[in-house]
């Protein structure tokens, strides 16, 4: 009897140990969370344009009115010079003009309007050249501006206001052909002068449309 009292007492207590509550269990370490760095974008490569036959072609056409446009613009800036060359070593047209009214025709006049007519000449060539130039490459995506083109047309149509203006004066019968004389030269040399300048802009602004050009290779 007591031997069963015994077992049932020991029963009981292995019965309370199961049903007693478990200790918790230590919090496991926190893992190191993985850091996903994403890849920086690749650039665009940049897309290298091709011209056509057409455009090439059209191109050298275009540099070969630039070439002369210059040609000719050197040359009046030259025979310009000429002309005032002549008039300062000749005191042209001088204080005798009853004897000797100054004429169209005498040689500082003539040097002067030959001068000023070929800057003229070689200005409206060159302008429409570059022009051209940068119509393709602007087409091509690949136009490095305007802006030297704008200040030289600018300057350049003031230049071939001054020689239209000269040979406007020649109609003119005013009552002292000196003060004439004087005025057409003014405003012939004025006029190549400012055509040469333009000359310059449109130099610079041919050298850039041909890096410009060579960039997209040698055609």
């Amino acid at each position: 009897m007591r031997l069963l009292a015994a077992m049932l007492a020991l029963a009981l207590s292995f019965g309370a140990a199961a049903q007693a509550p478990s200790p918790p269990l230590p919090p496991s370490p926190p893992r190191n969370p993985t850091v996903t760095i994403p890849a920086p974008p690749l650039a665009p490569l940049p897309l290298r344009v091709t011209p056509t036959p057409e455009l090439v072609s059209r191109w050298h056409r275009a540099r070969a009115l630039s070439v002369a446009g210059t040609l000719l613009s050197l040359a009046g800036t030259g025979l310009s010079l000429a002309s005032v060359i002549y008039i300062a070593a000749t005191h042209y047209p001088g204080s005798n003009t009853i004897l000797n009214p100054p004429a169209p025709s005498d040689p500082g006049p003539v040097l002067a309007y030959v001068g000023s007519s070929t800057s003229a000449v070689g200005f409206v060539i060159s302008a429409n050249a570059l022009g051209w130039e940068h119509r393709l490459l602007s087409r091509l995506g690949v136009d490095p501006g305007r802006g030297l083109f704008g200040i030289g047309t600018a300057i350049g149509l003031v230049g071939f206001g001054g020689v239209a203006a000269s040979y406007a004066l020649t109609f003119i019968h005013p009552r002292d052909p000196q003060q004439q004389t004087i005025a057409i030269l003014t405003t012939t040399i004025a006029g190549a002068g400012l055509c040469a300048i333009a000359g310059l802009f449109y130099t610079l602004d041919s050298s850039r449309n041909k890096k410009a050009w060579m960039s997209l290779g040698k055609f």
